[in-house]
């Protein structure tokens, strides 16, 4: 189970959206901390800072309980599974959003691939107050 969350929040990297940006497609090297505007902002400073191991604003990115659950998550690894997920984060290039599906005012769903893969994951987002946080993969 730890295995699989970890894989899945290494893929919450693939996700993000930045002003400067008019496409789907956002390569690593546009990856930016832009905020937590809109469910793309949320999910791009979250993979941002995934990206550069800065665990205060990766759980900054997330909701409440998503929180508690990567917080426990970091808590059961060792620093040597630690150093294998920062790597392992710092290899993805990009990624694609490929649908953004509303379900509610302060609920999105955003499908997505890692590039250069067939790989196609779901993550959801929350509006808390004035800021949309991630609460993590959406199963199907």
């Amino acid at each position: 189970m730890k295995t699989t969350f970890i894989v899945l929040l290494s893929g919450l990297l693939l996700c993000g959206c930045s002003k400067k940006q008019a496409t789907n497609d956002y390569p690593k090297d546009s990856w930016a901390f832009v905020g937590y505007a809109r469910p793309d902002s949320a999910l791009e400073s979250w993979t941002w800072a995934l990206s550069r191991d800065d665990t205060k604003v990766m759980l900054q990115s997330l909701t409440p309980e998503a929180q508690k659950a990567y917080e426990k998550l970091l808590a059961g690894q060792t620093d040597a599974q630690r150093a294998e997920a920062a790597k392992a984060a710092a290899r993805i290039p990009g990624y694609t959003i490929q649908k953004r599906e509303v379900i509610a005012d302060d609920d999105v769903i955003i499908t997505m691939s890692i590039t250069g893969t067939s790989e196609v994951m779901k993550m959801e987002f929350k509006k808390i107050g004035n800021d949309w946080k991630l609460v993590g993969p959406k199963s199907s």
